[in-house]
């Protein structure tokens, strides 16, 4: 086996998922703000914090001080316009005023300024006390500030310390559930681009294992854009935006040299696919392909005894039905397997490509006298 072939397959693949993922990173932010998901994430996660129980979606009751920390100014403040709303809104108008994140601090204070007395100008620490003992019909948030007060030590600040890191911590298990959805959301993305775009994995590695000139400019590509990218957005940034005059990307120094092209750097992730000649997108060949076999060498006797056999619009040998299952199977395996890749996100991918290419290339360069590290 050629380790140096595999090795630049991979490195190919790899490279071919970066793309991919960072197309569907900036499919599933439209998604995700078309949908308002942060947005509804955030609201509910409030409602259970103020004392919702998970009705609110289909109900739309909200409790007392769920109305009034909402429509708090320091909460307004954050939204899209400083509107009063409750659970009489619509949704869809309430998501996409809704603020995505909500600092816990700002909701402490907040939280703090709806118990104080309407007449009171500075709220003290027994006032504090007596409004949460004081709140009705919403056990839920009593019984979770309550703990909150005797760890106060009679201090308001304290207290409002408390409810902040109470409210950071909740955030982080709804960060948990949001990406969670994303991460399904970014599968499905991916194999709905996948199948879009004819992106097979299998596919793939049997193009660039057999095809050594295609291998050869898609590693110059990636060499050069792992080595000028910094990070998974800094190489989205590259391949979407126009180098600057002069600029062009230079060849890769290992390898197979004499084939590898240099690529400009005002390609944007679609002209390498096209320009580098993968086998990207639903191309007549293909589409033949699936029911239709280009290496089969008929026999003699099939050209002039089955010419049945042959597909008019394709001008290859028919596959037999298990061919054509076999085919179809594969196929689709190779397209979850790209959704499953690109389920791991751009950054994953990066990453992994500069691991693979300073394996490919002379490993990673020493840090300077001076201690400045060489990227």
């Amino acid at each position: 086996m050629n380790f140096g072939a595999a090795l630049d397959v991979a490195v190919g693949l790899i490279f071919v998922y970066l793309l991919v993922s960072l197309f569907v990173t900036a499919l599933n932010e439209y998604i995700s703000s078309f949908l308002n998901k942060r947005s509804e994430y955030l609201l509910s996660r409030v409602q259970s914090l103020l004392g919702g129980d998970g009705s609110e979606k289909k109900t739309g009751e909200w409790s007392p001080e769920m109305c009034s920390v909402w429509n708090h100014p320091l909460i307004s403040a954050l939204k899209s316009h400083q509107t009063a709303e409750d659970h009489c809104t619509k949704r869809g108008a309430l998501l996409k005023n809704a603020p995505s994140y909500i600092p816990g601090k700002t909701f402490a204070v907040a939280l703090t300024e709806t118990l104080k007395p309407s007449e009171t100008a500075h709220l003290s620490f027994q006032q504090l006390k007596t409004a949460v003992a004081g709140i009705e019909n919403n056990d839920a948030l009593k019984n979770a500030l309550l703990p909150m007060l005797d760890e106060a030590e009679g201090k308001v600040e304290k207290f409002q310390t408390n409810v902040a890191t109470w409210f950071d911590g909740a955030m982080d298990r709804t960060s948990g559930a949001y990406k969670r959805w994303i991460h399904r959301l970014t599968f499905w993305a991916g194999f709905a681009v996948a199948i879009a775009f004819n992106v097979n994995s299998l596919q793939l590695i049997d193009n660039l294992w057999r095809d050594p000139v295609a291998r050869a400019g898609l590693v110059a590509q990636a060499s050069q854009s792992a080595k000028d990218a910094e990070t998974a957005q800094g190489l989205q940034a590259q391949l979407s935006a126009p180098a600057p005059s002069g600029s062009d990307a230079s060849s890769d120094a290992s390898g197979a040299d004499g084939a590898e092209c240099a690529c400009e750097k005002d390609q944007d992730a679609a002209d390498i696919g096209q320009k580098l000649a993968l086998p990207i997108g639903w191309t007549h060949e293909a589409i033949c392909d699936l029911w239709t076999d280009p290496r089969a060498k008929p026999t003699p006797g099939q050209l002039r005894q089955r010419p049945q056999d042959w597909s008019k619009s394709c001008k290859a040998l028919k596959r037999d039905g298990w061919g054509v299952t076999v085919k179809v199977f594969l196929s689709l395996l190779g397209l979850a397997i790209t959704g499953l890749a690109v389920s791991l996100g751009s950054p994953f991918w990066f990453g992994t490509l500069q691991s693979v290419t300073n394996i490919r290339a002379t490993g990673i360069k020493p840090d300077r006298a001076d201690g400045t590290a060489q990227k």
